[in-house]
């Protein structure tokens, strides 16, 4: 039987979260796990307290362990949506494209090993792969400004009619992305925040996937050339809405059950200024002048302002950790009193 003495050295206790004897739940009211924990701790069957008892990695459950299915899905899903448009044409991609493909397919990969290795107990090769990403995401930031750029400098029909707007709406993706990455950072020692914040940016990938994969699947919103450009428009209206859509339900989901909403609710804020930069603010002057400022640098520069932003978001979020945090979980129903 573990003592209390070696039970306080192994394990982080707040005071908030050491077992009270004075409050015996009953047998129902905790899930056998919980029930084991205490146990151990206090050599008690049923001492079981209302509270949570311990938020270590010992007793403390990882979050979506089936994460790493719907992110491969979803890489699956992109190379068939991006196949004419990209993969098909290798040779021929420019430079931009071509770190923009390989970032984004290694990132997903990079979550998919995440998620996998820290619910198979692989932590070793969870912490190589987080510190790997700590190179990745300033290359990720530098192909997402490059593909922005490119996008203003292309003399098309396409830009004319959507590019400019679209090339909002890539900025605003590529600072969520170092965003919600650096909070991951900031809050890797609270499991739930950090999980979810890693997550988050699965939908920034993710619109960009379901517009293409209407455009060149789905019938009814086939895009064979510029005059189907308003077709494009409704798919990429529809991808926002599928987006939109999930991260609301996984709010929802995290607010009944009693986790932290703010990563989804911020990808879904996210998803809502997509949505009024490619809608409103990408037709303004303001954004006109800044688009012309950026097609006017060069190459070199966009990498290295993307490198120091990166950069420095990636310093703050490791060397301000929060504080670990409690779980919090949904209060039991007040009884009528008999």
């Amino acid at each position: 039987m573990m003592s209390k003495r070696v039970l306080f050295q192994r394990l982080t206790i707040y005071p908030y979260q050491i077992p009270d004897h004075r409050r015996v739940a009953k047998r129902g009211q905790m899930r056998p796990a919980r029930r084991q924990a205490c146990a151990a701790s206090c050599g008690r069957r049923w001492c079981l307290t209302l509270m949570e008892p311990f938020n270590t990695g010992e007793f403390q459950s990882m979050p979506f362990p089936r994460a790493h299915f719907y992110v491969a899905a979803l890489l699956v899903t992109t190379f068939a949506a991006f196949m004419p448009s990209y993969f098909s044409i290798l040779p021929q991609a420019p430079l931009a494209h071509h770190i923009h493909g390989v970032t984004a397919t290694l990132w997903m990969v990079l979550l998919i090993t995440q998620n996998w290795s820290i619910h198979h107990r692989f932590r070793k090769v969870h912490i190589w792969s987080g510190m790997a990403s700590m190179a990745l995401v300033p290359v990720f930031t530098i192909g997402g400004m490059l593909v922005t750029q490119r996008t203003l400098l292309r003399d098309s029909a396409f830009r004319h009619f959507i590019g400019e707007r679209l090339a909002l709406v890539d900025l605003f993706f590529s600072i969520a992305f170092v965003a919600f990455y650096a909070l991951a950072l900031r809050y890797r020692r609270t499991t739930a925040l950090h999980a979810r914040y890693m997550l988050a940016t699965v939908f920034i990938l993710a619109a960009p996937v379901i517009s293409r994969l209407f455009a060149n699947y789905v019938p009814g919103f086939l895009v064979r050339g510029p005059q189907d450009l308003p077709i494009f428009e409704q798919c990429i209206d529809i991808s926002f809405v599928i987006a939109g859509a999930i991260c609301l339900i996984l709010v929802v989901r995290d607010r009944l059950s009693g986790q932290p909403i703010a990563p989804f609710a911020a990808a879904f804020g996210m998803t809502l200024l997509s949505v009024a930069s490619y809608k409103w603010l990408g037709r303004t002057e303001a954004w006109l002048d800044v688009s012309a400022a950026l097609m006017a640098m060069s190459p070199l520069a966009i990498a290295v302002g993307s490198v120091v932003f990166s950069g420095a978001a990636i310093w703050i979020g490791w060397a301000y950790p929060a504080p670990r945090r409690m779980a919090s979980r949904p209060r039991p129903a007040l009884r009528p009193a008999e």
